[in-house]
């Protein structure tokens, strides 16, 4: 039986637009929730490179400070447009992009949200590992990957409310683990070295910008339910705040045990450090750690399949359900899991090079949706041509939009920096990857210039005939994935 669009459990939505009856939550519960994306002791990794590479910890917490803020930037300003237009992100993609061009980013955004889900099993099981020794870890894997199958299938309701409530234990084991590594480790002394190398400088803040910049294309999936009338300013802020916090907190921890504990893996550091505090203590923070990754996967489900469908719509008409969404959750999630059993852990830095691949294939993406969506076209959108398989307004294929993408993401390509290739440019600044700077220049400026002659006026006119717009978003929703299509 197909659930009610409006179920009080189970989400009936997955990319179509969310009417003002069913808008709800509040600023705090958003805080919290982009608290708690980044929330999990992998994102400690992060902060990591710097000491690794040599880099003091002051200098690290510098670079940590200045490059999360300049990327959480670009995250946070995507979070206004999800009360405004009542989409998911990625399907407003299909403004600059038509509804077929947008297919590129749709699929690079899936694989990467799928791919980090890898890496929240992987690192959900080695936690739960610490406290169940005697259970294969092959066992735990495929337990937490069914776990947050379920919670992602029954939907937003249920995540947020996940969210919300680990946000708290998540603070309180922060605060925990940070008292108990300023009291324990020579903290000090490490603040005390003040060498400053560029090279790793840079490094360190590009990565901690790169991973910010990555949530992007997942932030108004969960901003949509919000009523219209909030303000986009507090709502960006709320997202600024939450993901920013977690993030810095959790990536100084990072550095200060990756100089700490120089021999250990990620989750092997906080263990070290929590029983180091009392005895035992690591078998508590192993939870938290497992709930944390629980709740990373569950999103990452979530989102990758809400981009999925969105870019097999394009291609295919069928209408948004629950029961379409519980399908592609259940085989892409199925597959996840068995690709975590099959992806050893000394395969795991060669995997993370192929999802930092595929996250450069979303920054000209957020550049140009974003040049889009505040300054072209200045948030006056129709909600009803975006959801028809043939573009409606916006046709199937965005020129403007693919070319400034496809440049920008060439001209990207001798600034990247991995352990595989490190392009020319990349190689004269000491490895740092500034790619992603280059392609938010490149690909936003580059859309200014081919839409310098768009005609506002008249496009304004058509999306106020349109039934649901953001200039009156106050109807109902029809059927709206397949409404008006000309396939």
């Amino acid at each position: 039986m197909e659930p009610k669009q409006n179920s009080p459990l189970l989400e009936g939505r997955s990319f179509d637009y969310v009417p003002l009856t069913e808008r709800n939550g509040n600023l705090l519960s958003q805080t919290q929730l982009w608290f708690m994306i980044n929330a999990s002791f992998l994102t400690a990794a992060t902060g990591a490179l710097g000491p690794l590479s040599g880099l003091s910890l002051p200098w690290t917490i510098v670079a940590i400070v200045v490059g999360s803020v300049f990327g959480t930037l670009f995250q946070a300003f995507h979070g206004a447009q999800g009360p405004r237009m009542g989409l998911p992100q990625m399907i407003q993609s299909r403004a600059q992009f038509g509804s077929r061009g947008a297919v590129l980013p749709l699929v690079a955004a899936t694989i990467v949200q799928f791919g980090f889900a890898i890496f929240y099993v992987q690192t959900g099981a080695s936690s739960l590992g610490i406290v169940v020794k005697e259970v294969p870890s092959g066992l735990l894997q495929v337990l937490v990957g069914l776990v947050a199958l379920v919670v992602a299938t029954i939907g937003y309701r249920l995540v947020m409310f996940a969210e919300k409530t680990v946000s708290w234990i998540m603070v309180a084991t922060l605060v925990v683990l940070t008292v108990g590594a300023v009291t324990l480790l020579p903290v000090g002394e490490m603040m005390a070295n003040s060498t400053f190398i560029l090279a790793p400088f840079l490094m360190q803040f590009a990565a901690a910008a790169t991973f910010q910049v990555a949530v992007a294309p997942v932030v108004s999936d969960y901003t949509r339910y919000l009523p219209v009338n909030i303000s986009g300013a507090k709502v960006s802020a709320s997202v600024f705040g939450g993901t920013l916090v977690s993030a810095v907190w959790i990536e100084i921890l990072g550095a200060i045990l990756a100089i700490a504990y120089p021999k250990a893996d990620t989750v092997g550091g906080f263990a070290k450090l929590s029983d180091a505090m009392l005895p035992g203590l690591a078998v508590v923070v192993m939870i938290v750690s497992l709930i944390t990754c629980l709740n990373a996967v569950a999103v990452a489900f979530y989102s990758g399949s809400v981009a999925f469908l969105t870019a097999i719509e394009g291609f295919r008409r069928f209408t948004s359900t629950f029961r379409v969404r519980a399908t592609a959750i259940t085989v892409i999630g199925l597959l996840v899991i068995g690709a975590s059993l099959f992806v050893p852990n000394s395969a795991l830095g060669s995997f993370s090079v192929f999802l930092a691949i595929l996250v450069y294939f979303l920054i000209p993406w957020t550049a140009v949706n974003l040049t889009d969506y505040y300054i072209v076209r200045r948030g006056i959108l129709s909600i009803s041509d975006i959801l028809k398989q043939d573009g409606g307004i916006y046709g199937r294929w965005g020129k403007a939009g693919m070319i400034s993408y496809a440049v920008g993401f060439v001209v990207m390509i001798p600034f990247f920096s991995t352990t595989v290739w490190v392009g020319p440019a990349a190689a004269a600044m000491g490895g740092a990857d500034f790619s992603f700077l280059v392609g938010l220049v490149v690909s936003g400026g580059l859309y200014l210039i081919l839409t310098r002659n768009f005609d506002r006026a008249a496009e304004y006119e058509a999306v106020a005939a349109a039934p649901i717009n953001t200039i009156h978003n106050h109807e109902e929703a029809p059927a709206l994935s397949t409404a008006g299509s000309t396939e």
